[in-house]
C-alpha cells in the first residue's frame, strides 16, 4: 500500500513539475532547467513537495520490505502519469504508446511476483561489508564513470536530442540511491527497535550518499521532463530506472536467492518491459 501511494503521488508530481517547468520557461529567457529559474516558481515546488510525500512513503516501504519486491510496483506511477498528461497537458500517446504502457506494467508486475529476497542487513558494519565487496565497489565505479561521461560528455551535444541521455543518467544514480536507502531504512528500524546504528560514522555517510544522489536525479529528470513528452519521459525512466535497481541489488546482496525458474521468469519480464518501452 505504501509503494501504491507513493507511485500515485510520483506519477502526479511529474505533471505539477512539467506544469511548473513550462510556466517557468515562460518568464524566462532559454530553458528553465539551464538557468534554474525554476527554483522561484511556486508551482514546481508543489511538484517537488508531492514527489517528497511519494519518496518518503516509498522510503518507509524500503524499511519493510526489498528494493527488488518494492521498484516495480512504481509501474503505476507510468500509468497515472500517461493519463493525467493527457488530461492536463495533452501528450497524447498513440495506440502504440499505450500498448507499450501496458507491456511496461506486465513486464513490472511478473517481476514484482516472481522478485527474490535480496534481503539487506539492518546493521549498519553487516552492510559496510556488502558495500565495500570488490563486486560492488567496481559496479559503483561503472556507474559513476558511466553518469560522468553521460553528463559532461555525450549531453552537451545529444542530450536536447534525445531524451535517454538525460534518463540514464537519473536511472543509473538513482538504482544506486534506492539500494543504499534499502539499507538506510532498514538501519533506521532497527534503531527504533532498540540498537542504534547511529553511532557508527558509516551511517552517516549513507546518509550523505543518499542526499547527494538524489539531487543529481531531480536536477536531470527536470531536463528530461522540460524538453521532452512527460508521457514518454515517466514510462522510459520507470524501465531503466527498475531494471538499475534491480542489478545493484543483486550486486549488494552478492547474488539471486532464487529458484532457477524464478530467475527466468525475471528475465522473460525485464524482456517484456524491453519490448514495451521499444514501442514507445
Amino acid at each position: 500500500m505504501l509503494a501504491i501511494s507513493s507511485s500515485v503521488a510520483i506519477g502526479t508530481s511529474f505533471i505539477i513539475t512539467k506544469k511548473g517547468l513550462m510556466s517557468a520557461a515562460a518568464h524566462s529567457e532559454g530553458l528553465a532547467s539551464e538557468r534554474l529559474s525554476y527554483l522561484g516558481n511556486p508551482v514546481w515546488w508543489a511538484g517537488m513537495l508531492t514527489m517528497v510525500v511519494g519518496e518518503v512513503a516509498n522510503f518507509v516501504a524500503y524499511m519493510f520490505a526489498d528494493a527488488v519486491l518494492v521498484t516495480p510496483m512504481g509501474a503505476l506511477s507510468v500509468v497515472v502519469c500517461a493519463i493525467l498528461s493527457a488530461i492536463f497537458l495533452h501528450e497524447h500517446l498513440t495506440l502504440f504508446g499505450k500498448v507499450g504502457c501496458f507491456l511496461c506494467v506486465v513486464g513490472s508486475v511478473i517481476i514484482a511476483i516472481n522478485a527474490p529476497e535480496q534481503n539487506v542487513s539492518g546493521n549498519i558494519r553487516k552492510y559496510e561489508h556488502l558495500f565495500i565487496a570488490p563486486g560492488f565497489l567496481t559496479w559503483l565505479g561503472i556507474c559513476v564513470v558511466a553518469s560522468l561521461i553521460l553528463m559532461f560528455i555525450v549531453a552537451p551535444k545529444y542530450g536536447k536530442k534525445n531524451m535517454l541521455v538525460y534518463i540514464t543518467v537519473c536511472s543509473v544514480i538513482g538504482g544506486l540511491s534506492v539500494s543504499v536507502t534499502s539499507g538506510l531504512g532498514s538501519a533506521i528500524i532497527l534503531s527504533i527497535r532498540g540498537s542504534n546504528q547511529f553511532t557508527y560514522w558509516f551511517t552517516y555517510f549513507l546518509l550523505v550518499f543518499v542526499i547527494v544522489t538524489l539531487l543529481i536525479e531531480i536536477n536531470y529528470l527536470n531536463k528530461a521532463l522540460e524538453l521532452f513528452n512527460t508521457a514518454a519521459v515517466t514510462p522510459t525512466y520507470y524501465v531503466l530506472f527498475t531494471a538499475s535497481t534491480i542489478i545493484t541489488s543483486v550486486i549488494l546482496s552478492q547474488g539471486m536467492h532464487t529458484g532457477a525458474i524464478s530467475i527466468v521468469t525475471i528475465v522473460f519480464g525485464f524482456f517484456t518491459i524491453c519490448a514495451g518501452i521499444a514501442l514507445l
